[in-house]
């Protein structure tokens, strides 16, 4: 049940990301890298459990690398957390099998997912990584929670990260 409703969250924020990303070119708006990244991000983990395959970790490290270049020049944090969060998404495609498609989002690394780590793991280094990489995603969706309740509108970003990371520190807890 839970991975049912995790899968329909992320379906629901990235249609979210999309329709801000679309209302922002009508308006003829540049588009936020917030909106971006978390387009991206939704579409990734929709396309994991699509058509799961390493070769997706390519977008999102491009990705990465422009938000990483914007952080370093704007010195924003906004820039460096999607950033991280790409090189998250990066780190769990370079870390897939290819599986059968269609098994619920987040129920990621057991016997019957859509996502499964190589059996060739680097070693110590994925636990202690992906472990990192838990504690970033909940402490991200703790303080997207918290947007929630103390920042002025518009708070449906703040929703929309804490779908996309709460489902992130989810699959990545799955796969270890």
């Amino acid at each position: 049940m839970l991975e049912q409703v995790m899968t329909g969250t992320v379906i629901a924020a990235t249609a979210t990301a999309l329709a801000r990303l679309g209302i922002g070119h009508r308006k003829q708006e540049r588009p936020c890298h917030v909106d971006i990244a978390q387009l991206m991000m939704g579409l990734g983990m929709v396309a994991m459990h699509l058509a799961p395959s390493p070769l997706l970790a390519v977008p999102f490290l491009a990705l990465a690398c422009w938000l990483g270049f914007r952080a370093a020049l704007l010195r924003t944090g906004s820039h460096l957390h999607h950033a991280i969060g790409a090189l998250a998404m990066v780190y769990m495609f370079a870390g897939q099998q290819s599986a059968v498609a269609g098994a619920p989002l987040v129920t990621a690394g057991h016997h019957h997912s859509s996502v499964a780590i190589a059996a060739q793991a680097p070693g110590f280094a994925f636990p202690l990584l992906a472990w990192s990489l838990i504690a970033y995603c909940a402490l991200a969706a703790g303080f997207a929670a918290t947007d929630l309740v103390r920042a002025p509108p518009p708070r449906l970003r703040s929703l929309v990260e804490l779908a996309l990371s709460a489902a992130m520190a989810h699959m990545f807890l799955v796969m270890l």
